[in-house]
């Protein structure tokens, strides 16, 4: 069913389909939580600073700690 450029990703990340699927989702989920917050730090800068920075750090950190 996956081409064979999919099961090459999921291999190189060392990973099934369903465990990429679920890092995949839950990196979105954690994503679109910020968007609030960018907005409102848009309007008032002084509010979630370093939210973003930091969720984004994490979820890199994160991902290199999983290889």
């Amino acid at each position: 069913m996956l081409s064979k450029e999919c099961k090459l990703h999921l291999e190189k990340a060392g990973e099934t389909g369903l465990e990429h699927m679920c890092y995949a989702f839950k990196t979105a989920a954690r994503l679109q939580l910020l968007v609030p917050a960018l907005l409102i730090h848009g309007l008032a800068p002084r509010l979630f600073t370093n939210t973003a920075s930091n969720v984004m750090k994490d979820i890199l950190k994160d991902r290199k700690n999983d290889k």
